[in-house]
């Protein structure tokens, strides 16, 4: 058995200015970048087959992720300091390592028209998105506090810290998209925002001053969210300003003014994560990825095994290939995926019985599934997991 299972954007977006707080924060539903599945969004079938081939997959374990990055341009400068705009230097606004319990899977949106781009003309954007979302693995992420930090000194002049945690159910998303929310004002006209943060967590009040890298409140649930994540955003006299490229958007491939990351090399642009990868008892939806419980390894050995894959950042032409192999190193199981088309968004899985392989139940032994991401013909990431039969 094998299966694509995917994620398509809908129409919401998650941004305020200032002087729009009260107004655009009473928007209901979902927001564009946490979108739910659609009815034949990367959706097929396979027959299931079963192949060997000679040229065993790299079994080697390069790593526990997999994180494709791209140099961003090389800049003279790290602030944006056009005449008459004073300089700002900021600071990653989450506490946590990016590419490894944190990603970016969208970036301000480039493109003025009704298309989107990424700041390198990639698709890890969404028509007039806004702000840079700093997505945690998994929704079971949260049961830790990841704390969103002040990325530059200020003073604090909104704040909203009643709205529920919804725990992403469908259909449940509050009254303000933004949910959460602190907004502030870094003077010179730069004006940052946070969204999504939980409830009751917001540890700063209005008019309070903050200090570069200071925790104010923790990533949630609340607002128009399906995936955890903090919105962050920067403007300047209320023009979004892209913090990659120190502009606001006039396309993915005009001139830049320079990053305003303090410390651009810590964060940077990746097109493609494997956000998780695992073997399981059960059949491997989406929406379990999502949930992040996947975890169960197979104990029965008269019953399928399961190989999953959860991906952000896909381009149409990408493949990937699932491998399975028994205690003596005998493939059991192999299936080949090609992407159809591009996406920010991409989960697939196989299960496979012991009697595809002639036999009653699993032989007592460790296995080894591996996960080969290719694009262009080159194998770009892998990961591997083992489990074992009594």
């Amino acid at each position: 058995m094998s299966m694509i299972l995917g994620r398509a954007p809908s129409t919401r977006k998650a941004d305020f200015s200032l002087e729009q707080w009260q107004s655009r924060m009473r928007r209901h539903g979902p927001t564009q970048e946490d979108s739910r599945p659609t009815a034949g969004a990367f959706s097929a079938r396979f027959t299931p087959r079963r192949t060997r081939f000679g040229q065993a997959l790299c079994s080697a374990l390069r790593a526990l992720l997999f994180y494709v990055t791209v140099a961003a341009p090389a800049h003279a400068q790290t602030t944006f300091a056009p005449s008459g705009v004073t300089p700002i230097e900021l600071s990653m606004p989450i506490d946590c390592t990016l590419g490894q319990d944190c990603f970016i899977q969208n970036y301000v949106d480039m493109d003025p028209g009704p298309g989107a781009k990424d700041f390198m003309c990639g698709p890890l954007a969404y028509d007039n998105h806004q702000g840079t979302d700093f997505r945690l693995r998994n929704r079971n992420a949260l049961s830790r506090p990841y704390a969103a930090l002040a990325a530059a000194p200020g003073t604090v002049v909104q704040v909203i810290n009643n709205q529920p945690d919804h725990g992403f159910r469908e259909g449940a998303f509050t009254s303000l998209d933004c949910g959460n929310a602190v907004m502030i004002d870094h003077g010179g006209g730069w004006m940052s925002q946070y969204c999504h943060l939980a409830e009751g967590s917001v540890t700063v009040q209005r008019g309070q001053q903050v200090q570069r890298s200071q925790p104010i409140g923790n990533i949630g649930s609340s607002g128009g969210t399906s995936f955890p994540h903090l919105h962050y955003a920067i403007r300047n006299n209320n023009a979004t300003i892209s913090p990659f490229t120190g502009v606001s958007p006039t396309g993915c491939d005009a001139a830049e003014a320079g990053p305003l990351w303090q410390n651009p090399g810590n964060i940077f642009y990746a097109d493609s994560a494997i956000l998780g990868f695992g073997v399981s008892s059960i059949e491997p939806t989406l929406e379990r990825m999502e949930n992040g419980t996947l975890n169960a390894p197979p104990s029965d050995p008269h019953a399928p095994v399961h190989v999953w894959a959860h991906i952000m950042g896909v381009q149409s032409g990408d493949t990937i290939r699932f491998t399975a192999r028994a205690p003596n190193g005998n493939i059991i199981a192999s299936e080949r995926f090609p992407i159809p088309e591009t996406g920010r968004i991409f989960s697939a899985g196989i299960g496979f019985a012991p009697q595809d392989s002639g036999v009653p139940f699993w032989p007592s032994g460790t296995y080894q599934a591996q996960l080969a991401f290719y694009r262009g013909g080159q194998e770009i990431g892998t990961r591997s997991s083992s489990f074992t039969f009594p």
